[in-house]
Parts: structure tokens; C-alpha cells; sequence
């Protein structure tokens, strides 16, 4: 079995980054070097495939806009190869879409079932980035309805031996991604013992919910567990997550549902000492305890390279100094504005988080198979908790109901309530067998159990959700008003038809697909409870069910009663300002209704935090941070060279970023002029451009993103090919940088750990370790004609590809 960890066979330039503007336009991007795709499943299945991941415009268009733009998608031709649409990801909200070359289209097009809405929200399933991957020609794949054989919603089993070959932590819940007979599947994963496996002649049980978009093949009668169908051949089997240890941020979606007395007496209270730790740790210098405030102490492994980066840099001070660095103040500046809000709306404290997990259990005994599934009380959850009771919470949250009220099953309970399930099978030693599946496929590391109809309730199901859990001996007035809630909002069932277009319709199914109303309709609920009209919240939550069930189901919000709602109700002040920069951009004080709980709580929680963070020097006062070392005058050229590429994109970002922004501003202060004028056409008018440009911010912000990790992962191959006196080249960029009007942030990209270093040696600070993304198998080179091109390492040899041309403050992409 080959165990494929790096993707060395998938080239860069087998993918291509385009945009598609209103009119038709077809533009390319600047590639993101790290990004290749090559870690996933469709890497390992179409090894010579050519990708284009192309944006279109999220914002609303108009009749011939969307014709043309649509037009454009069906007729993609970009350096003499033809693409044709092929399907989404969850991105496919802010406009991105993957296309591949004709000649594999077909065959992507049969694994959806030549069904557009499959592809679009399944195709993700195929590029989703695995953190191992392995491919076997010979797996025994059984598929069987969910429940048998201790499966669940899109929950199955792998083989022990099958397993051990992915060399992944024992005692977890795992997220898998699979291909097999010309499908594809997701879903988590239990492991079963090899004993088990032997007996049903399988490597993997997946259920029928697991396998998208379903099968075909007709079902088959087996003696020992009954209906199934059965696969045997090659599989490519990824695994992207798996349960661990985690802590989740309080947020404002969740304490706007707490009692008065909650937050005034447990919440505030939990705001308060947080603010205080933090307010110490900048006053006295304590850049570790900070840092863990902040959320970026690393226990999930998760945050971006520059925060890893601030977080080595302020560790290797001393003095206190480099937090006036332009680019180190900047970062602190974004880190603590996010928790500001985060502390003044939501508490600011953390939550125990957990993998949403079944209680599927799948054991072989004396040469027989016991299986249960859904067997734990509906009120019940497996969790190890001290608290005996809690409130389980899945994000969106829809309503107050949303959060489940859950007690915690005692081990004993599990096991004499496990007991008791094998008992009812005929199993003997029923007691050592339950401790053993307790054990083995219960009681995992990082999970919260529950029974899958009361997974459902917030909208759960096994697919690797993740959750947290609001404990009662932490917060015992929220919880206990949960559990005393009796009069219950029950959201009405809706029969849901799947969607179904014919394939050549895939385009328009894309552009329906553009952007959701998710992020806008929990808004607009939030300021419903913020001005007391819980009323209209609740109206609201049909229409959140909607927009979350949308691109599945032929259902749509609807926009009369948002507007109606819309029409009566104000925005909370506080929501104005969750993207603040800086904490000093944060009002100390808002003029709110009494009936704003979250308002109140930012009103008493704001004004307690300090703006301590030293203003930043100008960055000439840190040319002499790295000096003493060999620089050449061909070094400090070549360092000029790569700076003025990486100004050259981030002042492009800026200046598109700067217009965007006050496109929206204008848009919004002529919306908020009328939004209760009486004359409907004016408000509609004034809507609709407001959308249009909330919808182009949006997505220039993610462009944005997608832009700077782009010239960043530039940076990084550049840096990662002066394998000799680093040190001097730190030092040649560091001279160049400090000598411009930038914030430095380059050098940090650059050379961190030589930075680190020198920084260490000047203060006497700790030279810790940073992770960074590997870019090994990977080299730059520039001809006199200033085209840069990518050095690949591959299998069968070394290939170039040409990533753009920079001359004369120019960028060229033919």
C-alpha cells in the first residue's frame, strides 16, 4: 500500500487561479506556491489532470451580467486548454469554483452522477486537503444502511490493520474522505478490530448517507448482517482531522441566549478577570500569558505561520522593544482588537470542545458480531466532564433551543446500560465485552456522544461536526434556565425535494449557488433580540433553515419577510465594529436600548480595557536589529528585487482594498438614509446597491487574502533557496526593508528564524522554534527579462514554470 504524504507528483502548473468580472472577463491570479492540490483525491485519481479554480462575482447581477458571466464559465479556454466546470466546495458562497481540462471532465461528471447540484456540493469531497493519504488496489468496501452494524450517519468503520497503515493517533474519531468505484465518500470513522473485519469480509462499513451523491448498484441479501452491497478494488483513502483536545471562544451567538442573572452574575464576572489578566500581561511584559489570551498558544496547532512568527519574535525580547516594529505592532494591534470585541460581546472566556461523535459500537465475541447503534438515552451524552450536566452547543446557532440540555452518563451508567444492549443480543461475558467497547469505541479522546436524533435537533449529525459544551458547574443560572425552558419553539418540518438539474445546466447551478444569506439573516436575529423582539427572531429561524438548506434542496429564504423584519428593527450598535483593527477604534461607550443584554455587558466590559500597546517607531529605528554579517552587493540587489515584487502586490491589495471599502461606506450610509423611507422602489434601489457592494468588500477581502498568501508563498521559496549565510541575507533584506516606508513584514516571512535568532542574541530572549509551511522541491529563478519562474522537483525529473513577469513596477502573467 503506498502512503502518499507530499504530493511530489502534482505540479503547480497543473493549477491556475482565474477571475471572471460582470462582463465576461477572463484575468489570471498570482499563483499561491504552497497550494498544488496534491494532497488530496484528486490528485491520486487524475495524476495528469489540469485545474482552473476560478472566481466569479458573488454580487448581485443583473439579466445580461449573469448570461455573460455564465457564458464565460461554459466556454473557458486559458493557455491553449479548454476547461469545463466541474463542481464546488463549501467556497462555493464567495464564488469559486473548480474547473478541469476536457479530456477529464467526463469522467468527473459520471462520479456525480451528471447531477449539478452533486457536484456542486460534493465535488469539495475530491479537493479537500488530507493530512494522510494512502492508496491500496485491493479494499473490500462494504456499504450498508445506516444503523446496521453499529453504523450511523454518515459514520462507518475501518479495518484495525487498515488503520495502523495511516500511522495516526490511537483512540481518536477520525475524518475520512474516500474514493472508490468510480464514487466518492465522507464521513468519520471508528476503528473495528480485525476480528470483526474478518467476519464481514470488509475493510470499511460505510453507510449509505456516507457515499454522495448514492448509489446505483442494486442491493444484495447477506446472511450475517442482511442488505448491503459489497466493492472490492482499488481505494484512495484520505484522512483530514481527528478528535483531540480542544477549547472554543465564547461568542456573542451564544451569551445573547443567557438569562439576565447569567450574565450579570457568571458571565461578566468571567469578562472582568479575563481583562485583567490581559491589561497585566501587557503592562508587565508577560508576552506567554498574553499570547495564550489571545488564543495563539498553539494547542490545536492551527494558526496561521504569522502569528506563529509574532508569537517566536515576542518570546526573543527582552526589552520589550519589538513590539514597536510597524509589522509586530500591526499584528497585535489586528489579535487584540478580535479579542476586545470577543471579551466585550462574548465573555471572552473558552468552552471545552469536542468531535461529535455516535454511540455505535461493532464487536466480535466467540466468532459472532454485536452491534448497536442509537442505544444511549436521547438525554444523555457520553463526555469526560466533571460537570454532570451542560448545555451541548453546535454553531449557527438558530435559537435558543439549539442548545441542547444534556446529563452526563457516569461510566458506570455506560457500561451497565452497554451491558445490557449485548445482554439483549445473547452475548455472554457481556460485562468484559462492554468494558472493552467502552474503551475502544466509546469513550474516544476528544469526542461528545449522542444519540443521532438528538445530534439533529441543533442540526448535527457524524460528519466530524465540531461542538462545545456550556458546563453547569461553571455557569449553573444559564444551563439551569435551559433545562427549565419548557414551552418549546418547534421549528416546522419542512418535506424537502432535492434538487436536480440536467448537466448541462451546471453553470446556472454554480452562479444560484454564489453567496448565501447565512451571515446577513443571523445579523438581522441577533438585533432582533437586542431590541426585545424575540418574536421576530424566532420568524427569523425558519428563514436561517432556509438559506443553511438552500443550495441542497429547491428552497430559498424569503426575502418579503426578511425585509419586514428588516423594516422594523434597528442594527445593534456593538455588530457596527466586530472588524475593528485596533482596540482604540472599539467606542468605550454605546447608547443602547434596555433591552440589549449584549450591549450592556460590552458597555461595563469595554471600558475596563486598556489600550496599552506601545505606539510603533518609525522602522529606520530598526536597521541595526541584524547586523555583523557577509553581505554582497549582488545580495542586497537581489533583496531589492524581491521587495519591490512583494510592494508592488501588497500596494495593489491596499489600493483595491481602500476603494472597495469606501465603495461600501457610501453604499451603506445612503442605505441607512432610507431603509424606513415609505416609497418601496427607493428602498429596494438603496438595498441592492448596498448588497452589491457588501458583496464586492466581501469578496475583494478574500481575494485579498487569497493574494497575499500568493506573494507570501513567493517570499518563502525565495528565502528557502539561500541555503548558505542566511544570516547575511536576513540581514541584506532587513537593510532594504528598513530603508522604505513599509511595515517590514517581509523579513518576517522571509527569514524568521534567523531573525528570531539575531534578536535573541541582542536581548538575551529564548530562540524558540517555529513551524512554517515546507516548501522543499521547490526553487526560483529569474531571467534578465524579469520573468520568474517555479523549479519543481517531481517525480521523472525537474520542471519550470513561468509565474509572472516583473519590470517596471509592472506585472505580466502571458
Amino acid at each position: 500500500m503506498d502512503k502518499n504524504g507530499n504530493g511530489k507528483t502534482f505540479s503547480l502548473g497543473q493549477v491556475v487561479t482565474l477571475d471572471i468580472d460582470s462582463n465576461g472577463g477572463v484575468s489570471q491570479r498570482l499563483a499561491n506556491l504552497e497550494t498544488t492540490l496534491g494532497n488530496t483525491l484528486l490528485s491520486a485519481l487524475y495524476p495528469g489532470i489540469k485545474v482552473a479554480v476560478v472566481n466569479v462575482p458573488t454580487e448581485p447581477l443583473d439579466a445580461f451580467e449573469e448570461s455573460q458571466v455564465e457564458n464565460a464559465m461554459a466556454n473557458l479556454q486559458f493557455k491553449n486548454t479548454r476547461y469545463k466546470l466541474v463542481g464546488a466546495s463549501a467556497s462555493s458562497k464567495d464564488g469559486k469554483f473548480y474547473f478541469v481540462d476536457r479530456e477529464h471532465s467526463q469522467a468527473i461528471a459520471e462520479r456525480f452522477q451528471h447531477w449539478p447540484q452533486a457536484a456542486i456540493v460534493y465535488f469539495g469531497i475530491l479537493v479537500s486537503t488530507c493530512k494522510v493519504m494512502i492508496e491500496s488496489p485491493d479494499v473490500s468496501v462494504l456499504v450498508v444502511e445506516d444503523h446496521m452494524l453499529g453504523t450511523n450517519d454518515c459514520r462507518g468503520w475501518i479495518r484495525r490493520s487498515l488503520f495502523s497503515q495511516l500511522q495516526l493517533p490511537e483512540n481518536r474519531f477520525y475524518q475520512f474522505r474516500l474514493a472508490f468505484e468510480k464514487t466518492q465518500a465522507k464521513g468519520s470513522f471508528k476503528v473495528m478490530e480485525d476480528d470483526a473485519a474478518q467476519l464481514l469480509d470488509a475493510d470499511i462499513v460505510l453507510p449509505e448517507s456516507a457515499v454522495k451523491p448514492g448509489l446505483k448498484v442494486p442491493v444484495v441479501m447477506y446472511s450475517i448482517f442482511g442488505k448491503g452491497r459489497r466493492f472490492r478494488g482499488p481505494v484512495v483513502l484520505g484522512i483530514r482531522e481527528f478528535s483531540r483536545k480542544l477549547e472554543f471562544e465564547s461568542s456573542y451567538n451564544l451569551i445573547e441566549h443567557a438569562p439576565d442573572d447569567s450574565i450579570q452574575l457568571e458571565i461578566l464576572p468571567e469578562a472582568l478577570a479575563q481583562v485583567r489578566k490581559m491589561n497585566d500581561a501587557i503592562n508587565e511584559g508577560c508576552y506567554r500569558e498574553l499570547l495564550e489570551l489571545l488564543g495563539v498558544d498553539d494547542t490545536d496547532g492551527k494558526e496561521d505561520e504569522e502569528v506563529r512568527t509574532v508569537q517566536g519574535v515576542l518570546l526573543a525580547d527582552t526589552t520589550g522593544n519589538i513590539i514597536r516594529y510597524p509589522y509586530i505592532n500591526n499584528q497585535l494591534n489586528r489579535l487584540l482588537a478580535r479579542w476586545a470585541f470577543k471579551a466585550a460581546t462574548g465573555g471572552g472566556f473558552r468552552l471545552p470542545a469536542y468531535a461529535l461523535a455516535d454511540d455505535g459500537y461493532l464487536v466480535a465475541h466467540n466468532g459472532r458480531l454485536y452491534a448497536g447503534s442509537d442505544w444511549i438515552p436521547k438525554e444523555r451524552a457520553i463526555v469526560t466532564l466533571q460537570s454532570k450536566r451542560g448545555l451541548c452547543v453546535r454553531y449557527p446557532i438558530r435559537m435558543c433551543e439549539d442548545l441542547l440540555p444534556m446529563a452526563h452518563l457516569e461510566p458506570a451508567e455506560l457500561i451497565a446500560q452497554l451491558t445490557c444492549s449485548l445482554d439483549e443480543q445473547g452475548c455472554r461475558l457481556s460485562d468484559e465485552v462492554a468494558k472493552q467497547v467502552a474503551m475502544q469505541q466509546l469513550s474516544l479522546d476528544g469526542t461528545y456522544v449522542l444519540h443521532s436524533e438528538t445530534a439533529k435537533k441543533n442540526g448535527g449529525d457524524f460528519d466530524f461536526d465540531w461542538i462545545c459544551v456550556l458546563e453547569e458547574d461553571r455557569f449553573p443560572r444559564f444551563v439551569r434556565k435551559r433545562f427549565s425552558l419548557n414551552h418549546e419553539f418547534r421549528q416546522e418540518k419542512m418535506k424537502l425535494r432535492k434538487a436536480k438539474s440536467p448537466w448541462w445546466n451546471l453553470e446556472h447551478v454554480a452562479i444560484k449557488a454564489r453567496g448565501n444569506q447565512i451571515g446577513i439573516i443571523s445579523d438581522l436575529k441577533t438585533s432582533c433580540l437586542a431590541a426585545g423582539r424575540s418574536d421576530l427572531a424566532y420568524q427569523l429561524v425558519a428563514e436561517l433553515q432556509k438559506a443553511l438548506d438552500s443550495l441542497k434542496h429547491e428552497v430559498e429564504p424569503d426575502p418579503k419577510i426578511i425585509a419586514e423584519v428588516r423594516q422594523q428593527i434597528d442594527v445593534a450598535p456593538w455588530l457596527r465594529h466586530k472588524n475593528e483593527s485596533r482596540i482604540s477604534d472599539l467606542p468605550i461607550h454605546l447608547n443602547i436600548p434596555e433591552s440589549d443584554r449584549i450591549g450592556k455587558l460590552y458597555n461595563y466590559v469595554r471600558k475596563e480595557i486598556e489600550d496599552l500597546l506601545s505606539a510603533k517607531l518609525p522602522i529606520e529605528e530598526f536597521k541595526g536589529l541584524v547586523s555583523g554579517e557577509y553581505v554582497t552587493r549582488d545580495m542586497f540587489d537581489e533583496c531589492r528585487y524581491v521587495n519591490a515584487v512583494y510592494a508592488a502586490v501588497v500596494g495593489r491589495i491596499s489600493e483595491r482594498e481602500t476603494k472597495l471599502k469606501a465603495d461600501l461606506d457610501r453604499a451603506q450610509a445612503e442605505w441607512e438614509a432610507v431603509y424606513k423611507h415609505p416609497e418601496k422602489e427607493l428602498r429596494k434601489q438603496k438595498l441592492l446597491a448596498r448588497r452589491k457592494a457588501h458583496a464586492a468588500h466581501h469578496q475583494g477581502e478574500e481575494r485579498s487574502r487569497q493574494e497575499m498568501k500568493a506573494i507570501l508563498s513567493y517570499v518563502r521559496v525565495w528565502a528557502a533557496g539561500k541555503t548558505e549565510n542566511r544570516r547575511g541575507w536576513c540581514q541584506a533584506l532587513s537593510r532594504v526593508v528598513c530603508s522604505g516606508q513599509g511595515s517590514g513584514s517581509i523579513l518576517f516571512q522571509a527569514f524568521p528564524q534567523e531573525l528570531i535568532a539575531k534578536l535573541a542574541e541582542q536581548t538575551g530572549g529564548k530562540a524558540a522554534r517555529i513551524a512554517m509551511p515546507q516548501v522543499s522541491g521547490m526553487s526560483l529563478s529569474r531571467d534578465s527579462e524579469g520573468r520568474s519562474f517555479l523549479v519543481e522537483q517531481i517525480q521523472g525529473g525537474e520542471k519550470e514554470t513561468f509565474l509572472f513577469q516583473y519590470k517596471d513596477g509592472q506585472f505580466l502573467f502571458q
